[in-house]
């Protein structure tokens, strides 16, 4: 216990300097929102991209865009076309709801209120679609995130969890996590399966005795100075490459981390070290 605390104070005191690594706004949602966007995709979301319009067109362009941000700010054309879309099971698919209603979500941020009345309403509905249908599921309604109410509903509590998320709680969520990672990794973690000594979960624990110890091994990338890091003797190569990342890259997001095969561990023979160990043997 004293060790663990040890080591959430010394995590503590690494975010004090580094700060927990928060996505910002945008890129939040964009991954609340459209989860599975392929990397163009999210490059168009993220960047100012213009796109190739002749000139003659483009004041009918914004045109049909104001008259379409008007209808959408109609509430009983929105509610009739989203329930027109939905009655379309087989045209309409999941994915069309999901995308549908992230779009949607996106284009009433500005104006909270209004999404929380459509919101209300098109919740209002589907329970009672779903009571009618059956009373004995009404318990796993919301869980299947497959209508566009359900999604818009996980943009709503997206749009209005972040900044609490990033002042409060994110980093003792952010600490939780990396201690238990941390306290997990302290033991055997088996590559293949995920078992591991000190887990969790009762289902993932490694039944058979792994004998192993700890060690500590002096890393440098090119010519830096060497810096320790904790591994064990069973670790297998990928995993001491993760635990040579989360040291280097502490703070830092992981999608700015390389991977770990973009890297290879070496030997790195030290005259000094050799020298010293001799002169320490033979010299008293």
């Amino acid at each position: 216990f004293a060790e663990l605390q040890t080591d959430i104070g010394e995590m503590t005191n690494d975010l004090c300097h580094s700060g927990v690594p928060f996505h910002d706004y945008r890129i939040f949602c964009m991954k609340i929102l459209f989860p599975n966007a392929t990397d163009e995709e999210k490059y168009m979301m993220l960047h100012h991209v213009e796109l190739p319009v002749n000139a003659s067109r483009l004041n009918n362009i914004h045109q049909g865009l104001r008259l379409l941000g008007q209808l959408l700010y109609n509430k009983t054309f929105l509610l009739l076309l989203i329930q027109a879309l939905e009655a379309d099971k087989i045209r309409f698919r999941l994915f069309d709801r999901l995308t549908f209603a992230s779009i949607i979500s996106i284009l009433l941020q500005d104006k909270l209120e209004y999404f929380t009345e459509i919101l209300k309403i098109l919740l209002a509905d589907l329970i009672d679609k779903q009571l009618q249908q059956d009373r004995n599921n009404s318990k796993i309604l919301l869980r299947s995130n497959e209508s566009v109410a359900e999604k818009m509903l996980t943009n709503w509590f997206a749009f209005l969890l972040y900044h609490y998320i990033r002042d409060h709680a994110g980093s003792p969520l952010y600490i939780l996590f990396q201690s238990v990672k941390q306290q997990i990794h302290k033991g055997p973690v088996d590559f293949v399966t995920s078992e591991s000594r000190y887990s969790l979960s009762e289902d993932k624990l490694i039944r058979q005795h792994v004998d192993y110890n700890s060690l500590t091994i002096l890393v440098s990338e090119l010519d830096s100075k060497p810096v320790p890091v904790k591994v064990l003797s069973c670790d297998t190569i990928t995993q001491v490459k993760e635990k040579i990342l989360d040291t280097f890259y502490k703070g830092i997001p992981y999608s700015k981390r390389p991977n770990v095969d973009d890297f290879e561990l070496g030997i790195v023979f030290c005259i000094k070290i050799l020298f010293k160990t001799l002169f320490k043997k033979y010299v008293r």
